[in-house]
């Protein structure tokens, strides 16, 4: 039957028009449906960020915790303990390990209250750490100086300086 029949341009239209209206629903329905998995998907990642975001700033808090500067940065750590009559108690560490640590926990974003502002260089406190090994070797190596022990390589000085310049 359909064979005989002539299709007027209304009837096609009306099949264009009923086709096409299909096709976009189709095509507005799937995009909705994607738009809603991304918009999941987005909730999901904003939750793991937030979470991710708040064990961050934990850790620069606790990286940046002034207790851990209590006693390498006190009076009695740097200058050592006396006695009434000004003796030496305790050995005088001085204030170098304050110094580095202070700039460690400053390489952390700048500190605890700075609001991520910039803190110390990587080469500040790599300075810091070479000036206080230099000062090891110094008070370690220095007691076993005499004259010409720098220039005899079995002397116990050189053995010495030896030992801080091996790599591990």
């Amino acid at each position: 039957m359909i064979e005989n029949s002539k299709m007027t341009p209304l009837t096609i239209a009306l099949i264009a028009f009923l086709g096409g209206a299909g096709v976009t629903g189709g095509a507005v329905i799937a995009y909705n449906k994607s738009q809603q998995e991304q918009q999941d998907i987005d909730k999901v990642i904003k939750s793991l960020e937030t979470q991710f975001e708040k064990a961050q700033a934990s850790v620069a808090v606790s990286l940046t915790e002034t207790d851990l500067l209590k006693i390498p940065c006190s009076t009695e750590y740097i200058n050592g303990t006396k006695d009434k009559n000004g003796n030496q108690l305790t050995t005088a560490n001085g204030d170098l390990l304050c110094k580095e640590m202070f700039c460690r926990m400053n390489r952390q974003g700048g500190g605890q209250g700075s609001n991520g502002g910039a803190g110390a260089t990587a080469q500040e406190c790599q300075a810091i750490s070479d000036t206080s090994l230099n000062v090891l070797k110094i008070n370690t190596c220095f007691q076993y100086w005499k004259d010409g022990a720098g220039a005899d390589q079995n002397s116990q000085y050189s053995q010495c300086i030896n030992q801080f310049q091996k790599k591990n």
